[in-house]
């Protein structure tokens, strides 16, 4: 599991790499947090393209950053996932933040 951060505007993009199920979901979670509390940011991109596995640890990562980036008034949008990882997504009801355009 490797995790990488860029910016994009007022956006903090996440590059995520691996898999993310119960024994990374903590460690990515915590990764991701500190790194949105350090930048000037108001929005989310979870880049999806290199995960390999999600499980519903990744739902509730996913879930977790959402609740915290809505509540300063931004958004989060899932980037690139895999047809598998769309199929999780859809059976979730995730799919709406899935950004079709990237």
């Amino acid at each position: 599991m490797d995790v990488s951060f860029s910016r994009e505007g007022d956006s903090l993009v996440v590059m995520i790499e691996g898999e993310i199920d119960h024994h990374t979901a903590s460690r990515v979670r915590e990764r991701i947090d500190n790194k949105f509390l350090m930048e000037p940011v108001k929005n989310m991109i979870l880049d999806l393209s290199r995960v390999t596995f999600m499980d519903s640890a990744g739902i509730g990562l996913i879930l977790g950053r959402m609740n915290r980036v809505t509540s300063i008034g931004g958004k989060v949008t899932l980037r690139k996932p895999k047809p598998e990882i769309q199929r999780l997504l859809r059976m979730s009801k995730l799919e709406a933040l899935v950004d079709h355009d990237a």
